[in-house]
């Protein structure tokens, strides 16, 4: 009789489900694709002088293979998996900022929460200061140009 350790248990590799957005992005599915859209469109100008490709390429089914073989549509799909891969490569670590000083944020702003230069409570705010002769909203203001 074999010596079997019966605690151990048999080792199975786990399987993974391919996703079609994982497979369409591979650099030899898209250079596949491509050859095959460009056959494709050779194929349909060539059906212009070749009646035996001329009877495909007016087939329901040559009509549906336009939609896969159209470049634009197949610039999108595989933009998507492009994309993808390029973003994976990137290194998302998170940055660490240095603390605001916020008695510098404090500065710009007047007593009533606005910035100094429009703030009416504000003196440095020049005319616009409640407190100065110049401004309309001061009761010692005096309309100099009355008409």
């Amino acid at each position: 009789m074999e010596d079997r350790d019966v605690a151990t248990p048999i080792q199975v590799k786990d399987y993974q489900a391919v996703n079609i957005r994982d497979w369409i992005w591979r650099r030899m599915c898209a250079k596949v694709w491509w050859s095959a859209i460009l056959f494709y469109w050779v194929g349909m100008i060539l059906s212009l002088r070749v009646d035996a490709l001329a009877i495909f390429y007016h087939s329901a089914f040559a009509g549906v293979a336009n939609i896969f073989f159209f470049p634009p549509i197949v610039m999108l799909i595989l933009s998507f998996g492009y994309i993808n891969a390029c973003i994976g490569q990137i290194d998302f670590d998170e940055t660490v900022y240095p603390e605001v000083d916020f008695q510098q944020d404090r500065d710009w702003y007047g007593p009533s929460g606005m910035l100094r230069e429009f703030d009416p409570l504000d003196p440095s705010s020049g005319a616009l200061w409640i407190g100065n002769p110049l401004n309309p909203l001061n009761g010692a203001y005096i309309n100099r140009h009355s008409s």
